[in-house]
């Protein structure tokens, strides 16, 4: 059986990355540390295959690159089998090269993480051996949850109103599709069910 860690000290962004790893390793046994000092009693534990570090852990000061660095290199050093993901609300593209460098697989902002990203960024590093990706704030958009919606109607309703300008909605099937492990005929028919449902309530958003 394959073990996760989650480090994050705040609850709710450690069980959402928990959830999402569930979405995406289905036979795992999934671990949450809110403190470097938790992280590492874990680590002597078990055997991670995964490590998702947050580097602003109590303790130390989240504005330094020194103390970021040091965290990340503690974990690194604790778990040398691991594949280690840093996910930061403070990303920048010189810490995700010393990160590289610390032989981090992964560096990913939080900012504008969607359900299903952290599938996506697993699977680069399967393909590529390092995933990047830093916040765009110029392509965010506000989170709106709809009333009578299902979670997957729901999303497949964020993906529509988050495309990038040109993109079709049959790309949106097919990627969807690969997400959900379903065929891109069975995407678009949740999406007009959740169309019909906004329509008929008065709150179908721009793009959708």
């Amino acid at each position: 059986m394959q073990r996760a860690l989650v480090i994050e000290d705040q609850d709710l962004m450690r069980l959402a990355l928990i959830q999402e790893l569930k979405a995406s390793l289905a036979d795992c046994l999934l671990l949450g540390a809110p403190t470097l000092e938790i992280a590492k009693q874990q680590l002597g534990s078990h055997d991670v295959d995964l490590a998702i570090i947050d580097p602003g852990l109590p303790g130390f000061d989240p504005t330094s690159r020194t103390h970021r660095l040091w965290v990340i290199e503690q974990i690194v050093e604790a778990s040398p089998s691991a594949i280690h993901l840093v996910i930061t609300g403070s990303d920048s593209l010189e810490e995700a090269e010393d990160c590289r460098r610390l032989g981090v697989a992964g560096y990913v902002s939080k900012t504008g993480l969607m359900r299903g990203s952290l599938g996506q960024v697993l699977e680069d590093v399967s393909n590529s051996g390092f995933s990047i990706r830093l916040s765009q704030t110029k392509h965010m958009t506000a989170d709106v949850h709809y009333p009578g919606l299902t979670a997957r109607e729901q999303e497949i309703v964020d993906w529509m109103r988050r495309r990038q300008r040109g993109m079709k909605r049959r790309d949106i099937y097919e990627q969807m599709g690969e997400r959900f492990g379903i065929d891109p005929g069975s995407v678009e028919k949740y999406y007009k069910q959740a169309r019909a449902k906004l329509l008929k309530r008065g709150h179908l958003p721009k793009g959708v």
